[in-house]
Parts: structure tokens; sequence; C-alpha cells
């Protein structure tokens, strides 16, 4: 995928102030901006994209949810048995998908990561922008990352 992201990020101190020195905060924390996130940027996408069968679709949007929810999780400086929690959580919620399901999901994309597979790390680098935007436009205009990748698999 050749999606180039405008929004360089600027640095993750904006996103730090946001972390607390209590750990069940912070998970309450990230959890809360990565449903928010998500949400907004599922909201941006074509209509039916739930229902898609299209295998190619169905892993871009939980390569892209896993990859924002991992990036946030680690600039909160959370452990990885609390990432995969939140993470788990998050896509459980924002698809309504039963814990089954998830499970089987997300175990395929630590292998995809370390492929490098473009979702994951799109995802991760765009809920740090959202989260540092300062204007309405330019979070709407991460949010807008995950619909450009699925218009690049449509064309393809």
């Amino acid at each position: 995928m050749n999606i180039e992201i405008n929004a360089v990020i600027k640095s993750t101190t904006n996103f730090s102030l946001l972390m607390h020195n209590n750990h069940k905060e912070n998970i309450e924390a990230v959890t809360k901006m990565a449903l928010q996130f998500l949400a907004e940027a599922i909201g941006q996408c074509p209509a039916g994209l739930e229902s898609s069968s299209n295998r190619d679709i169905v892993f871009a949007v939980l390569g892209f949810q896993y990859g924002a929810v991992q990036s946030a999780a680690y600039v909160a400086g959370l452990d990885e048995n609390a990432s995969a929690g939140i993470t788990e959580d998050v896509v459980k919620r924002i698809n309504g998908m039963d814990l089954e399901s998830v499970s089987k999901i997300l175990a395929l994309m630590p292998m995809l990561a370390a492929k490098e597979y473009p979702p994951i790390a799109i995802g991760g680098k765009a809920i740090i922008a959202f989260y540092n935007s300062t204007t309405d436009e330019e979070k709407l205009e991460t949010t807008l990352y995950l619909r450009e990748i699925l218009h690049q698999i449509d064309e393809s």
C-alpha cells in the first residue's frame, strides 16, 4: 500500500500528558481514547463495512484497530498483558464480536506486525496523530486513513 501519512507525529509528549501514575487509570484512559478514535475512523468508512465478508477488508480493519490500540498502550507505558487485554476488549466492543472470534483473529496480529502489515503501522501512527491534533479538522484527517486503506483494497 502506498499511503502517505501527512500528519507527521510531532511528538508523543501531548499523548503522554493524558497518562496517569496509576496503572488502572492508564488502562481506562487508553481504552476510552481507542474506542473514541476507532469509532470515528469506522464512522468515516463506507456503509456496510461491518457486514463485509471480504477477507482483505476484514484483516485491514482489524489490523488498523490492533495497531492503534497497541500504539496507544505502548506510549502509555503499559505492559504486554495490559495491552493485550485492552486490545481484546476494544476490538470486541467496537466490532460487536464474541470473545472467541476476537481471540482467534488477534492471535494472528503479532505475526502480521512482524511482517510489517501496513494497516497495523498506519493505525498505530494515526491514533497518536489523532490525540496530538489541535483542531477538529486535523482529527478528522487522521480518521480518514482507514477509509483510504479500504479504498486501495477495493481498487486492487
